[in-house]
């Protein structure tokens, strides 16, 4: 009798400890990489998580900047940072605005203090408003359709969490380095197509010096 109890007992462990196994393989596989780069992006686009990181600025992903209309003396403009793949379409980008200039003017010292930390208010429209101060989220993927986040953003947000500068190399102007948060809906540039929904985004991009 006392046999037959202690087979029971090494079954019963047995079977628990088969049923907690099961219950770690079938975890969620979406979860999130841990981010080690330094400039990146980490967004949930219509339900599938995405992660990009730049890696070694040359293969993978690289981050740079894109001025969004002439950045000479006097026109108002945005610059976008950007992340985008060293091959293929795919590109994520996020808009700062309005930037304007003019002569005689710091620009070192206008750039470098130009975005706070903070929430900002996403751009409703693509016309550049003196005076204003705007975010726009942009994403290519990979057959190369468009996106921003130009129109309504009802309970959308955005949020820079922190601002670091980069300094010049011989390559480079100056920069900063901003890490910020973000939710919105992103609306197929084309016209044409439905939209997507980024979720839960954080990013760490590299907003390069390109007034002058």
């Amino acid at each position: 009798m006392k046999r037959k109890f202690t087979l029971l007992f090494v079954a019963a462990i047995l079977l628990l400890f088969s049923a907690c196994s099961k219950k770690s393989n079938d975890a969620p596989k979406n979860t999130a990489p841990v981010i080690t780069a330094t400039y990146y992006f980490q967004g949930t686009l219509n339900g599938q998580l995405t992660t990009w990181q730049v890696t070694n600025g040359v293969t993978g992903y690289v981050a740079g900047s894109s001025p969004n209309a002439t950045t000479s003396l006097g026109v108002v403009s945005g610059i976008t940072a950007l992340l985008s793949a060293a091959t293929g379409t795919l590109q994520f980008g996020v808009e700062f605005r309005t930037f304007q200039v003019t002569a005689g003017q710091d620009i070192t010292a206008y750039f470098n203090g130009f975005v706070n930390t903070g929430a900002w208010t996403y751009a409703t429209t693509s016309a550049y408003t003196p005076g204003t101060k705007a975010i726009a989220i942009y994403y290519t993927d990979s057959q190369g359709n468009g996106y921003s986040s130009i129109g309504a953003q009802s309970g959308s947000s955005a949020n820079v969490i922190s601002i670091s500068q980069v300094a010049a190399t011989i390559d480079t102007n100056e920069a900063l380095s901003i890490e910020l948060t973000f939710n919105c809906t992103l609306y197929p540039i084309s016209g044409t197509g439905s939209n997507i929904t980024l979720t839960n985004g954080k990013a760490s991009v590299l907003l390069e010096d390109i007034l002058y």
